[in-house]
């Protein structure tokens, strides 16, 4: 191409992308909108002033709009609301609009907690909830006492200061007395005792430390812990962590520090955190959601390995191989909607590490550290990984012994093709034994649950809907069974046996019943009987519960 030639076409590009960004040549200024953020005693105010009138402005993500329709309530009487777009009642503009926002009272699906309650006076937000789709969203806030913080970014802000709602994570306004600075920053009421904030400061440290020193990179930011707790509501708790955050959220527990169940259950969930933080400030995983199980199960897997001596493990494997067989019996590891939803992504993928780290052991390779060093090292300039980058990865450092346990779980398996699979995990190492159809299981509350669920799949039209309650499970799928569980009953015995004081025992019998060909007759909670089902695909394919009697010797991480 000669000078001329290519001054033309230069020219004809710059024409084309000016055209592209604006008819007039001039840059299009995004719209602001700036959020002041009061507390109003058990309420958050937050009141947008926009940068010029509109008919209606809608919500972006993070929050579900039943959230915000339940507990973001417009002032004034002239506004509809719908959970995602906000408007006036017969369509007049306006530039501003206040929210009264009540605490989350959803804690324990898998998206994060947009507003929270930090002692009686303190609010932690999720800044990018608050943004509005196709504006610049600004926060600040304001009318702050002495002792009290705006702290957004891991920096304390001044009273009016605005900072950035896509800066991302959380912002917290209080007193500053629930902040502490340490290695990590902790934002917790006086409802958490001291004691408490520093166990999970020392388990993050040390965590930490340890993936730092074997992946000899640090994370660009100390990690920042948001804890609260709630008496009552039943035991439960939850972790989840974005960016540098981590958020825990315990309910009902009795905060014993002599209770040793509750501690190993709040280490475990400080390190599995803690593990996503360290990862993710650095790497990100291109199938966050399509295929969870490689991020999960990693952060699981480690954190067992971190932080579990040999019995502990070895009970933890136990009771994750024989959840994670009863989610993905006849279904494939790999299918989202199987193995990225509830408990499989962390079972099943915990297992998948387990056999990638045995698998590599053996064939003279290192430990799950160095396979995820071999992962991180894939992941490229773009820092970001997929499930083929770790199957990749663990097939090089385990060889055969890997990749075709990798292939089963991504053809899926049936019962017995499930049997098969966990006896042959003493090839690597993993001795499972496995119990005979008549011998209960220690009593996994889940077990009668699993039971009663295969059985409204063949009756039922593999449909499942079930409920547990204190003394009886509840079905609400009648009109689909064919007349077999008529009346949505309340049931409490499978063939005579309890479900809920036994639910270990039900589940064998199940078993028992349906490989000797026989029925299955339900009790319900008012003494009363249903008719004899016959066992269907899914109840006689119920799998044999697991035993793990060894594991292979793991070095220390």
């Amino acid at each position: 191409m000669n000078i001329s030639r290519y001054l033309l076409a230069f020219l004809a590009l710059t024409l084309f992308a000016g055209l592209a960004v604006s008819q007039t040549g001039e840059d299009v200024e995004t719209p602001r909108a700036d959020v002041v953020l009061e507390r109003q005693g058990d309420e958050l105010a937050a009141v947008w002033t926009l940068s010029e009138p509109v008919e209606s402005v809608s919500f972006q993500g993070w929050v579900e709009a039943d959230e915000r329709i339940r507990l973001w309530v417009p002032q004034g009487d002239d506004w509809q609301f719908d959970g995602v777009v906000l408007a006036r009642v017969g369509g007049s503009a306006f530039d501003s609009f206040e929210l009264r926002m009540k605490p989350s009272d959803q804690f324990y699906d898998r998206r994060y907690v947009p507003v929270l309650r930090i002692g009686e006076a303190g609010w932690t937000v999720l800044s990018e909830g608050l943004s509005l789709s196709g504006y610049e969203t600004f926060m600040a806030a304001s009318r702050m006492a002495d002792g009290e913080v705006f702290l957004a970014a891991n920096e304390r802000r001044a009273s009016g200061e605005s900072v950035a709602a896509a800066t991302g994570g959380f912002v917290y306004i209080g007193p500053e007395d629930h902040v502490t600075d340490d290695h990590a920053t902790v934002i917790a009421g006086p409802d958490i005792p001291g004691w408490l904030r520093g166990k999970f400061v020392a388990d993050i440290d040390a965590i930490s430390e340890t993936l730092t020193d074997r992946f000899t990179e640090p994370p660009p930011a100390p990690p920042v812990l948001i804890m609260t707790y709630r008496e009552g509501d039943g035991a439960s708790f939850k972790g989840s962590s974005l960016g540098r955050f981590i958020t825990l959220h315990v309910r009902g527990f009795d905060l014993d520090p002599s209770d040793d169940d509750f501690m190993g259950r709040m280490k475990s969930l400080a390190l599995h955190e803690t593990v996503h933080v360290w990862v993710g400030q650095l790497y990100s995983s291109s199938e966050n959601a399509e295929q969870s199980w490689v991020h999960e199960g990693a952060a699981e897997y480690i954190s067992m390995r971190a932080g579990m001596d040999e019995a502990h493990l070895r009970a933890d494997i136990e009771e994750k191989i024989n959840q994670c067989q009863r989610a993905l019996v006849r279904r494939p590891l790999t299918t989202t909607r199987y193995g990225s939803r509830g408990r499989a992504p962390y079972d099943c993928g915990a297992l998948v590490q387990l056999i990638a780290e045995a698998a590599s052991l053996q064939h003279g390779g290192g430990d799950i550290l160095t396979i995820w060093k071999d992962v991180f090292a894939r992941a490229g300039e773009d820092r970001t990984f997929d499930s083929a980058t770790f199957k990749a990865a663990a097939s090089e450092a385990g060889g055969e012994a890997f990749a075709r346990r990798m292939d089963m779980f991504a053809q899926g398996m049936n019962a017995e093709e499930w049997s098969a699979f966990l006896i042959g995990l003493s090839e690597i190492g993993v001795e499972v034994e496995l119990l005979a159809p008549t011998a209960p299981h220690p009593d996994d509350f889940q077990l009668a649950g699993t039971a009663l669920g295969a059985l409204q799949r063949d009756v039922c039209q593999n449909q499942v809907s079930l409920y547990q309650r204190e003394d009886h499970y509840w079905t609400d799928i009648s009109e689909h069974c064919g007349g077999q569980l008529p009346g949505n009953p309340q049931l409490r015995q499978l063939n005579g046996i309890d479900l809920v004081d036994a639910p270990g025992a039900a589940y064998a019998e199940m078993r028992r019943a349906c490989s000797a060909g026989e029925a299955i007759v339900l009790g319900q909670l008012n003494g009363e009987e249903l008719a004899p089902i016959s066992c269907g695909e899914w109840m006689t394919n119920l799998p044999a519960l697991a035993v793990v009697r060894a594991l292979p010797e793991l070095p220390p991480l």
